[in-house]
């Protein structure tokens, strides 16, 4: 099966930092999908949503925080599918970043989530979903744009 070239997925993601601290949240072990991994808060846009308003009501529905992100780093991602490794998965994941927030998070998904924890960002934990270690360790470097998985040059 052929994929269209230009097709890509766009997945908001949330750096929360406090004190050189980053909140991250453990994926329940029986998710479909990296079970037990690391990841920031994140979610799929729904009808009508920019990617800020979608990481905006994520942030409320998984940590209870009310915010105004800024963008902080893109990262271009490229895999094979989990349900079908024959296909390849293509995600743009805009990494929004807040640092300044009132309140304490909680964990309002723990059936989703059941760890919610802050790390040194330069010590994050393992195993933690790739494409979000290389869209923190990018932020932290104060890298814009990179890319994930397309380290392969195509053949023409």
């Amino acid at each position: 099966m052929i994929q269209d070239p230009q097709s890509f997925i766009v997945c908001p993601n949330l750096i929360i930092i406090r004190d050189q601290k980053i909140l991250l949240l453990r994926r329940a072990d029986w998710a479909p999908l990296f079970p037990s991994y690391w990841h920031v808060p994140t979610g799929k846009i729904e009808t009508g949503e920019s990617p800020k308003q979608t990481i905006v009501r994520e942030a409320f529905e998984e940590v209870g925080l009310t915010i105004n992100p800024d963008l902080g780093t893109v990262v271009a991602g490229k895999a094979p599918r989990y349900e079908n490794p024959d296909l390849i998965w293509r995600d743009v994941s805009l990494f929004f970043v807040i640092k300044d927030f009132e309140g304490e998070p909680i964990n309002k998904e723990p059936r989703l989530h059941d760890v919610m924890e802050w790390f040194d960002v330069n010590h994050l934990p393992e195993p933690i979903i790739p494409v979000v270690k290389v869209g923190i360790e990018q932020y932290l470097k104060n890298e814009i744009y990179g890319e994930f998985g397309y380290d392969q040059v195509p053949v023409q």
